[in-house]
């Protein structure tokens, strides 16, 4: 690949991380309605109920007492697993 077929490939790149953030953000937004506690550190950074962070550009989290680190699916599923509202 050229120089720019590679700028065209981060051009894309930029714009589909771009059109999924705000889904993403809400989906763990709308934790809250389920009962937990959840702090924007970051535009790309969240922390629900001081134990898990999420990262929803790439759907990865961090649990922060047992330092696991992963992907999930959904944000409701992944708070049913490790925490409870």
């Amino acid at each position: 690949m050229g120089s720019d077929e590679w700028s065209g490939y981060r051009e894309a790149q930029k714009e589909r991380r771009a059109e999924r953030l705000p889904v993403r953000t809400q989906e763990i937004l709308d934790l809250e309605k389920q009962g937990y506690k959840v702090i924007k550190l970051t535009e790309y950074q969240y922390r629900v109920n001081d134990a898990i962070d999420l990262y929803p550009i790439h759907r990865n989290f961090h649990h922060l007492r047992t330092k696991k680190r992963g992907n999930y699916k959904t944000a409701i599923e992944l708070m049913h697993k490790y925490i409870k509202p």
